[in-house]
């Protein structure tokens, strides 16, 4: 059973006793994804979707072991550093004149692939003639997070090659260099919004959650049954789909199903049924009252294969849930854009 402690317990801990940052391990972190792509893909409504993404994010782990990153200046890693800045921000112009090279060979990856349908050929083929000036002005409208004017079809090739520039570079800082920013919930490496959140087993990282980069790959320390987003904590809550339908519960009565406790402070019993269904399941919405988004959170205790990039993207019936319920989703998936007028 895993320990669970409120917030204000984790943050009354030695903070260095939790390890505060989990960083890119560049031998696997792309292989590791393709592989549970193609895990999830199986029997999945979206399974060729998640295949052909999974052969995408295969010639990442490619191009990125054959790809040296060029680390920022240490003046400006000082810099960042004495300001509580992110080292690599996705908006300070570091992709400028790098990302590019990356986008062929990941172009020329997935149109070789055997049994490529005759539309994604097409998307290559826009994005191959598409001219430097318009792929840089796509590369920062994905930077930015809107992806405004981008061929949703296209981001996805765009954004790739953006993940292995940041993931490159990310991956040659040691924990120690990278600063505490004051606004927790973005990327200490790139300042990115995180696409999910993952409570990780094993070792010093037991039982802790980590914010997870969508574009860096870079994972922070963040306390459980807190808003990501607004960082609240009193009307956070959770939701679920499984084969019984949906389920939600508050935040405190599933941290008492977690914790094993019969009852909570104030002596009433925290057995709920749909409290029990949430906990069972390791990928969840996690809910705020207080700014209305949610954003996803997955446990590795009950499946130890979750990746947050591939099981957000596979989780799309969670998404929709939480649309009818009334929640906006607080971030996007780097594998999946809307075109800007349809967001």
């Amino acid at each position: 059973m895993q320990r669970i402690l409120e917030p204000g317990q984790i943050e009354s801990l030695d903070r260095t006793s939790i390890p505060r940052l989990r960083m890119p391990q560049r031998a696997e972190v792309f292989s590791a994804r393709a592989a549970r792509l193609r895990q999830l893909a199986d029997g999945h409504p979206l399974g060729d979707y998640l295949r052909l993404m999974a052969a995408l994010v295969d010639a990442q782990q490619r191009v990125l072991d054959n790809f040296q990153a060029e680390r920022p200046s240490p003046e400006s890693i000082e810099q960042a550093q004495q300001h509580c800045m992110p080292l690599v921000p996705a908006s300070g112009g570091y992709d400028a004149g790098r990302w590019q090279p990356l986008l062929t060979p990941l172009l020329d990856a997935v149109a070789s692939q055997p049994g490529v349908s005759p539309a994604v050929k097409a998307v290559i083929d826009r994005v191959r003639a598409a001219d430097p000036a318009s792929l840089e002005a796509g590369a920062q409208a994905l930077l930015a997070g809107h992806g405004k004017g981008v061929d949703a079809a296209s981001a996805p090739f765009l954004m790739a090659a953006l993940q292995v520039l940041w993931t490159g570079v990310a991956s040659t800082f040691d924990a120690g260099e990278v600063p505490m920013l004051d606004v927790p919930n973005v990327c200490p490496v790139c300042g990115t919004l995180p696409v999910a959140s993952v409570v990780r087993i094993g070792g010093a990282h037991e039982g802790y959650r980590y914010l997870a980069c969508g574009l860096c790959s870079t994972e922070w320390h963040m306390v459980r049954v807190k808003c990501t987003h607004c960082e609240a904590s009193e009307h956070v809550a959770y939701h679920v789909v499984d084969t019984a339908g949906d389920a939600s519960a508050s935040g405190e009565d599933v941290a008492a199903v977690e914790g094993g406790l019969l009852k909570g402070k104030d002596g009433r019993p925290k057995l709920d049924e749909a409290a029990k269904r949430v906990a069972s399941e390791p990928i969840r919405a996690e809910s705020c009252d207080d700014c209305h988004s949610y954003r996803k959170i997955f446990y590795q205790d009950k499946d130890p294969f979750v990746e947050p990039v591939a099981d957000d993207l596979a989780s799309l019936a969670l998404d929709v849930l939480m649309g009818e319920a009334g929640y906006a989703r607080a971030n996007g998936n780097p594998l999946l854009w809307q075109n800007a007028e349809e967001a």
